[in-house]
C-alpha cells in the first residue's frame, strides 16, 4: 500500500479535487496534505475531502513539508503530489506507482508532457524535476538533511538515488497539468518565485554533481585513513 502525501500552501481552489481522487484509489492507505502555513481555508477543504491534515505553524517550503509527511506516514512508499494538479486520474496514480510496488525502482517520477513535440523530447535531457513522484522511504531517509532544502530535494533525491540500490526511471505522462505560479499569484511574485526555483535548482546540482564529485576521492581517503 501507499500513503500519498501533498505539500501545500494556500491551494484552496484545487486542493480537494486532488485528494478526492487520490484518496479513492484502491492501493492508497492514506492521503496527508502538509499545509505549509496556509493563510486560506486549504487545510479546511483537504480535512473535509477526506484528508488527514498535517499542519505548519509558518511557511517552511516544500522539502521540509514533505519531511512532516514522511514522518507521519505509515507505509514504506509514498507517493509525492502537487496540490495544484489538474486532471489527475487513477490511471496516472498506476503509472507513478508501478515501478516502486513492483520493487524495480526506488524511484519513479511523472512528467507532465508539454504541448509540443521536441518539448517533450527536451525533457529527456534536462534535470528530473517534477512533484509527482513514488519513492521508498528508505530511499527519502538516505538523503543527508542538509540537503532536505525547498526546491532542491528533488535533485538531491535523483542523486542519491542513483547510489545504491535500484535507482530511479521517470517518464512522460499526458493528460496532467497544474496550474502555473504566474496565474496562481500574479505575474511579478509568480516571476520571483519561479526565479528561486531555478536558483534551488542550479545550487544543488552545481553542489552535487560538481562539487561533490570533486571531493569524493578525497573523501574515501579520508575514510580509509580513519579506519
Amino acid at each position: 500500500m501507499v500513503s500519498v502525501i501533498i505539500p501545500a500552501f494556500d491551494e484552496e481552489k484545487t486542493i480537494a479535487t486532488v485528494v478526492a481522487v487520490a484518496r479513492t484509489h484502491p492501493q492508497v492507505v492514506e492521503v496527508i496534505v502538509v499545509d505549509d502555513g496556509s493563510t486560506d481555508d486549504t487545510a479546511a477543504r483537504a480535512e473535509a475531502a477526506g484528508a488527514r491534515v498535517v499542519s505548519l505553524k509558518k511557511n517552511e517550503g516544500k522539502a521540509q513539508a514533505m519531511e512532516a509527511g514522511v514522518e507521519s506516514a505509515t507505509s514504506d512508499i509514498v507517493l509525492f503530489l502537487d496540490a495544484d494538479l489538474i486532471g489527475l486520474t487513477h490511471e496516472h496514480i498506476n503509472r507513478i506507482i508501478g515501478p516502486v510496488m513492483d520493487g524495480s525502482r526506488d524511484m519513479h517520477v511523472g512528467i507532465h508532457a508539454r504541448h509540443s513535440f521536441w518539448l517533450n523530447k527536451l525533457l529527456r535531457v534536462f534535470p528530473i524535476i517534477g512533484g509527482e513522484r513514488a519513492v521508498r522511504v528508505s530511499l527519502w531517509q538516505s538523503v543527508p538533511a542538509g540537503y532536505k532544502k525547498r526546491f532542491q530535494i528533488e535533485i538531491a533525491l535523483n542523486y542519491f538515488s542513483k547510489q545504491a540500490g535500484r535507482g530511479m526511471s521517470f517518464e512522460i505522462i499526458r493528460g496532467l497539468e497544474r496550474v502555473i505560479k504566474e496565474k496562481k499569484y500574479g505575474v511579478l511574485r509568480g516571476f520571483i518565485a519561479r526565479l528561486w526555483m531555478i536558483g534551488d535548482i542550479v545550487a544543488i546540482s552545481v553542489n552535487l554533481y560538481i562539487f561533490k564529485e570533486i571531493r569524493k576521492p578525497f573523501d574515501i581517503l579520508t575514510a580509509w585513513i580513519a579506519s
